[in-house]
């Protein structure tokens, strides 16, 4: 018997859009991370399976090539991502692909669909199936043959009828299998942070224990990955040539002792590899910056948010000003670069807030910062009192924190004007004399500084092509044409 075709396929865009784990947006200038959910999906295809991967985005495939590319693959199973921002043409194009390619099963995967559910059945004639967690084996069960059968995270077609698993995502400790990283195209992926070019990135756990209810991934439970399988992962990601990684864990750190133990291997093991990551300013401690950093980390990033302690308590990340000031002095300490992110434009806040966040964002001395629009995102919490509240249009489906304008209504705030505050914000913050001369005694490697100068001109002076391509898109004209 041959072996069955399967496809891992993030579609074509515009834009740099970032499908995958639930957390969707658009690369902010030049920089692209891998696709997680393709990447670990890929490692539970054994034997008896072809498994090839066509990043779109990465390869810089138009919709005719990448059809194309479909068509000769002649896949048996399409496992696709889907976002919010790409909604548009992520339709368009996935319609076009089934018409195609009638007889393939056509699996999507993307935060729409986590709200969607079996409405996406009715939006999407191309759609056979959803998958829901990309951590489990479910989607082999479903592959494998379901006949009808009821299966955790997966909805799906079944003679005419729809089959719907309960979303549950677990905590404690799981495994995954370790991804097929050669069939990615390793060349093209790259991140704003790194100190090396050729970069891979991984999970050392799922979800989130936290409640911030602006995020997605805090709906996704917890779980922690076995550390073996995480040594392994970097082993095979060495052995591709890459020295570099985005640890791309939510919360870094979380289990105090499985950190330790994690960050001891890594550095026993001369593992020589450079690496970043998230993690809260409540988590952090002075020895477990200094494990992080003996064992290859050199920037952590924190999501900071506001510059009120009350509106952090209401979006119920519940932090203080107080423990960041503490964090990011414990990472100077241990020369650690920081990031801090921060939420702009949330429902209710003045635009004199708004100013005190950018400036807060100048005052703490990071490394680098991220300003977001605050974006109600599918399966939030957030999401759900926007909708209470009637601040947004429940059928609006196309949104970003990132790029694109605000979604709000009814607020003291304009739309347009939390869009050029957004703009405002990293113009004020990078081209700062004090920070520029700062930055640039700082830079560590020579692939460094260049990877700063073309981020640098993506951030802060590519905007005008975001703006025609906006005004295009309110006129339902959406160029096909990569960034």
């Amino acid at each position: 018997m041959p072996d069955r075709k399967v496809l891992l396929l993030n579609p074509p865009g515009d834009r740099k859009f970032f499908r995958d784990y639930y957390c969707t947006k658009v690369s902010k200038a030049r920089y692209y991370y891998h696709p997680l959910d393709l990447a670990y999906l890929s490692g539970r295809f054994g034997t008896g399976y072809e498994v090839k991967v066509i990043d779109a985005i990465a390869e810089a495939l138009d919709p005719e090539r990448c059809l194309a590319a479909i068509k000769g693959f002649d896949p048996d199973v399409a496992v696709f991502l889907i976002s919010s921002p790409s909604y548009k043409q992520d339709v368009r194009f996935l319609t076009d692909a089934k018409a195609l390619c009638p007889q393939t099963q056509f699996i999507g995967s993307g935060d729409v669909y986590r709200e969607f559910k079996v409405r996406a059945f009715e939006l999407h004639p191309f759609l056979d199936a959803v998958l829901l967690d990309f951590s489990t084996s479910d989607l082999l069960n479903l592959i494998e043959g379901a006949e009808g059968q009821v299966i955790e995270n997966v909805i799906y077609r079944h003679r005419g009828r729809i089959i719907e698993g309960q979303e549950t995502h677990g905590h404690g400790q799981f495994s995954m299998p370790i991804p097929r990283w050669h069939l990615f195209p390793l060349d093209r992926y790259s991140f704003p942070f790194a100190l090396r070019r050729k970069v891979g990135t991984i999970l050392t756990d799922f979800g989130c224990p936290y409640s911030c209810t602006f995020c997605p991934i805090s709906t996704l439970g917890f779980k922690l990955r076995d550390i073996e399988s995480v040594i392994d992962e970097i082993r095979t990601l060495r052995s591709l040539g890459i020295h570099e990684l985005f640890v791309r864990d939510q919360t870094f750190g979380v289990n105090k002792e499985r950190t330790f133990e994690l960050c001891g291997r890594m550095a026993e093991e001369a593992l020589n590899v450079w690496w970043t990551c998230f993690s809260r300013v409540d988590v952090v401690t002075d020895e477990m910056l200094a494990a992080m950093k003996a064992a290859g980390c050199h920037t952590v990033m924190f999501g900071i948010e506001t510059a009120d302690d009350r509106v952090l308590k209401d979006l119920k990340k519940n932090t203080t000003l107080d423990q960041t000031v503490r964090a990011l002095e414990l990472c100077r300490k241990h020369r650690l670069r920081t990031l801090g992110t921060f939420l702009l434009g949330l429902p209710g806040e003045p635009r004199e807030s708004t100013l005190r966040t950018i400036a807060l964002a100048k005052r703490l001395g990071l490394d680098f910062a991220s300003f977001n629009i605050a974006t109600p995102r599918f399966g939030t919490p957030f999401r759900a009192d926007a909708l209470q509240n009637e601040w947004i249009d429940n059928t609006e489906i196309q949104m970003d924190s990132a790029k694109s304008r605000p979604i709000w209504k009814n607020q003291p705030v304009s739309n347009e004007e939390i869009y050029r505050l957004h703009r405002m914000a990293a113009r004020s913050f990078y081209l700062r004399p004090t920070y520029l001369a700062r930055r640039l005694a700082n830079l560590r490697t020579p692939y460094e500084f260049l990877a700063n100068l073309r981020e640098a001109y993506g951030l802060l002076f590519s905007s005008g092509s975001s703006n025609r391509i906006l005004r295009m898109r309110e006129q339902n004209v959406v160029p096909w044409r990569m960034p």
